[in-house]
């Protein structure tokens, strides 16, 4: 491969000084280097940017590690403007559920391709004309214009017109094709967020660059998870013993069931559970899981249950200063009312 080759690589001018190749460089680094772009084309894009720089630049410790991004105290530079025209990027939305959300997941895009016209091999133009008579000028190949005859600008006075434009493409040398294109979703990903696929986006004319896809995940509602935020909220029904009676609960999380032990007294509508919810991502800490305790009361209560609550009454007033301040004030209110 020749030096003009390795600077097109790049994207730089012939006489590219050594710090416009290795601002290039790091541009190109960081958009293909493989551990930050799922594009399966990333590794061999990635190989050759570098071959390109090691073979221009001037410094051989000018080589970047391949392994970090640019320095932070280096400020940010706009790319240089590529002499290649530039495809349009795609958007669209891919929906999970939220288990799959937040544990990654592989999911299959259909987009909007193009294939080439097999009738006219790409080209937009087949081999022979269709010749009909101008319709301006019925053939005569002039138009009469300020009382003179002049030539018709539409057939350029030939009285006719001839069509070379393929039918099968309209001229265009592609007809629209779907194609499928498996993703992989990294784990952690929250409503809104985009995953950008490199080189996925619109074609570009004349050999340009192809846009990039950027995906924008959303989730299907969950039978038993709210997400706000990176908060889970999950409403789990409770029976009014058990309530009061403190203890265990089976509560559902986004890896499993785990027992989550209730307050006695049967007084908090809702016990938090640190690290509970959506997984984190990056510095971005895992949210919590906020259980709503839905006090279920009982159809009917049986001889044997009413006996055990009429005995925890008993006891209940037999000790009624101490476990319940506010009955005591009331029975001191109405003995004196008496």
């Amino acid at each position: 491969m020749s030096s003009p080759d390795f600077h097109q690589i790049l994207g730089v001018a012939q006489d590219a000084s050594d710090a416009d190749i290795k601002r290039a460089y790091k541009r190109l680094a960081m958009r293909w280097h493989p551990d930050r772009n799922p594009d399966p084309q990333a590794q061999d894009q990635f190989r050759r940017v570098r071959e390109a720089f090691e073979r221009l630049t001037r410094k051989a410790d000018a080589i970047l590690d391949e392994h970090h991004d640019a320095p932070a105290s280096e400020p940010a530079k706009p790319p240089p403007r590529s002499r290649k025209p530039r495809g349009h990027d795609r958007r669209q939305d891919i929906l999970l559920d939220l288990i799959d959300a937040a544990r990654g997941a592989t999911v299959t895009v259909t987009i909007d391709g193009r294939e080439p016209c097999d009738a006219c091999g790409g080209s937009g133009q087949r081999s022979y004309g269709r010749t009909s008579m101008c319709s301006h000028c019925h053939g005569s190949g002039r138009l009469r214009v300020g009382g003179s005859l002049e030539p018709c600008g539409h057939c350029h006075g030939k009285g006719f017109t001839t069509d070379t434009h393929c039918p099968s493409c309209d001229g265009r040398g592609w007809l629209p094709a779907e194609r499928q294109l498996a993703v992989s979703v990294p784990p952690a990903m929250l409503p809104g967020e985009e995953l950008r696929i490199a080189g996925q986006g619109e074609p570009a004319p004349e050999g340009g660059e192809p846009g990039d896809l950027y995906l924008t995940l959303q989730t299907r509602a969950h039978p038993l998870f709210r997400l706000d935020r990176h908060d889970l909220h999950v409403t789990v029904p409770v029976s009014v013993f058990r309530l009061l009676a403190g203890g265990n609960i089976e509560v559902p999380t986004l890896t499993g069931v785990r027992d989550v032990l209730l307050p006695e007294g049967g007084t908090q509508p809702e016990i938090r559970v640190p690290g509970a919810g959506f997984p984190g991502r990056g510095k971005r800490k895992a949210g919590d899981l906020l259980v709503h305790l839905e006090t279920q009361p009982v159809q009917f209560i049986s001889q044997e249950q009413k006996a055990m609550l009429e005995m925890a009454e008993q006891v209940l007033q037999s000790r009624i200063d101490t476990q319940s301040p506010a009955l005591a004030r009331w029975r001191s209110a109405l003995d004196a009312y008496r």
